[in-house]
């Protein structure tokens, strides 16, 4: 294995402390594609503990190696080759080689998948370089036993092998750490009722931990760590490493709280995040809310992509920007983030610029904590997505609305026309009058004149048709030179036929194209909900016939059907 350290990114002076005056070294390191690491972070006592010097560690990456000790670095590599391909937790100990002196440590990381496929380790390395000692001595001196466990600054336990599984002892850290007294823990069933109330949990821990246990008693005699969150009598619940040595019908327990590791790489997640969401989210506006919707933090592109200083909306409720119609959903999404502890995403809103206009903006936002996990806000980003939204704008447009013409395409027209025919059944809408509108001799204007002329008047008679009907009434072109309105609360002959006539009167004047002058000639054919019918097929036949005998009488003229 090659290990390849580079400098980490900036943690924060308030964060780097913090990790700085923990007793145990930390770090977090990434696996590169070709298999090699690269350090994001190395703590003060990480260094210590292999008395290694940041500067010679950065430039030499091959001191990590060097640290380990010769017999135990192949066993460290294997492990750590098995953790990073199943993806679990990494658990080893092992000595240090340092200057001539050994020192026993524990390393524990768990790993995170990144959205490149790498994967980041974050961990802790503990000295338990008195634990190991203490087995050592235990094995030469059973007389100690007691007296030894019991100054030892890990929690532990021992227990007697056998169908009772009796706590011979606990030290003194295994009783502050977890509140319960010697006589509260009589035997092993005891601990699991006390440690693991839910009834479906604690059946789970105890196949998973009796099966170590047989395991162990057929090999090695040691049960390898495993990550348990453990109830305390306080009702608090640990994160908790917890390993076992057999030896001589005993089995003595040891128990590494994590529970601060654990809370340390929430925070270095935490800081993670933000910088991972900066970085990939480059052209998107960051920002964080507190509680109460008001901006907290804007990133720099603020400007770009709406036209604000982020200073001039610090401190500001999100309504200062958003459309007021879509107030109500960004008040649910926020709402929502903060009741599921989740990432959410895809929530599509307007914003104004500054020079006034609306954008469409998507937001994916989740959840913001504190260092004690006490959730503060929440952060996100922001991606203008305008563009799409006129794109989708134009295609909606497209699918209701001839090309041509810009009047409404022939499913458009039937489908509204059905939905207001199913009012009218049901009384909610007033009597319809349906027009058949038929262009008469349209051939041959593209025959002589071309298509092109022909386009042209098409667009002028869909205009006149549709200035000469009321702002209630629908107009439609069917294709080719047939058009069709829809005549609302027109429920008598005469009103059909007198709006028709007009409609007649603006269509057939003449019509200029440069040079050419056209007169139009029209057949109109008219249905009435009130007299025909209001089911589509039978309105559309009465009006289509209708239409054909204006055609059959001569043309350009009006007729209501029979």
């Amino acid at each position: 294995m090659t290990l390849q350290i580079a400098q980490t990114p900036h943690h924060g002076p308030s964060t780097q402390a913090l990790f700085d005056r923990l007793p145990v070294g930390t770090y977090a390191v990434e696996v590169q594609p070709h298999g090699g690491l690269r350090f994001r972070y190395v703590s003060d006592r990480f260094l210590q503990m292999c008395d290694l010097k940041r500067d010679d560690l950065m430039a030499d990456s091959g001191r990590i190696m060097a640290v380990i000790h010769p017999d135990d670095r192949d066993a460290m590599i294997q492990a750590n080759l098995a953790a990073l391909e199943t993806q679990q937790p990494f658990h080893w100990e092992g000595r240090l080689r340092v200057q001539a002196c050994d020192t026993w440590v524990a390393i524990s990381s768990n790993p995170r998948r990144l959205e490149d496929g790498r994967t980041l380790w974050e961990g802790v390395m503990v000295d338990i370089s008195a634990y190991k000692r203490l087995e050592t001595e235990l094995r030469a001196s059973q007389a100690n036993l007691q007296r030894l466990l019991e100054h030892l600054p890990i929690a532990t336990s021992v227990i007697e092998l056998g169908s009772e599984g009796r706590v011979l002892f606990s030290n003194a850290k295994f009783h502050r750490t977890f509140g319960y007294a010697q006589e509260e823990v009589p035997t092993v069933e005891a601990w699991f009722a006390l440690a693991y109330p839910d009834p479906d949990h604690r059946a789970a821990v105890r196949a998973l931990w009796y099966a170590a246990q047989k395991q162990a008693m057929a090999g090695s005699g040691q049960v390898e760590p495993v990550e348990f969150k453990i109830a305390c009598k306080d009702r608090s619940v640990r994160d908790v490493v917890v390993s076992a040595t057999i030896d001589e019908g005993v089995m003595i327990v040891s128990f590494q709280d994590i529970t601060q590791q654990k809370r340390t790489q929430a925070e270095l997640r935490l800081s993670e995040h933000k910088f991972r969401t900066l970085v990939e989210d480059a052209y998107a506006v960051i920002y964080t809310l507190n509680l109460d919707g008001e901006f907290q933090y804007l990133s720099p592109n603020l400007f770009t992509l709406l036209g604000y200083a982020p200073e001039e909306l610090a401190g500001l409720h999100f309504a200062n920007i958003v459309h007021p119609d879509d107030m109500a959903h960004c008040e649910a999404f926020m709402r929502q983030v903060y009741a599921s502890n989740t990432r959410l995403s895809n929530l599509e809103y307007r914003v104004r610029h500054r020079n006034g206009e609306w954008r469409w903006h998507v937001t994916n936002a989740a959840p913001l904590y504190d260092v004690d996990g006490l959730l503060i806000g929440m952060i996100g980003n922001a991606h203008d997505v305008s563009e799409r939204k006129a794109n989708e704008t134009r295609m909606t447009h497209q699918a209701t609305y001839d090309e041509l013409t810009g009047l409404l395409n022939r499913a458009a027209f039937f489908e509204r026309l059905e939905r207001l025919l199913e009012g009218a059944e049901a009384g909610n809408t007033p009597s319809l009058g349906l027009m058949f509108i038929d262009l008469d001799h349209f051939k041959q204007i593209n025959d002589t004149h071309g298509h092109a002329a022909g386009d042209r008047v098409l667009q002028v008679l869909a205009a006149r048709l549709q200035s000469a009907l009321r702002s209630a009434d629908l107009c439609g072109r069917l294709g080719g030179d047939e058009f069709i309105s829809l005549l609302c609360g027109v429920g008598d002959a005469d009103t059909a036929t007198r709006i028709a006539v007009q409609v007649l009167q603006q269509l057939v004047e003449p019509i200029t194209l440069g040079g050419l002058t056209l007169i139009p000639s029209c057949s109109i054919g008219i249905a009435l909900s009130s007299r025909h019918g209001s089911e589509i097929t039978e309105l559309v036949r009465h009006a289509d016939e209708a239409m054909y005998r204006v055609k059959q009488s001569g043309r350009n003229g009006v007729c209501l059907a029979d």
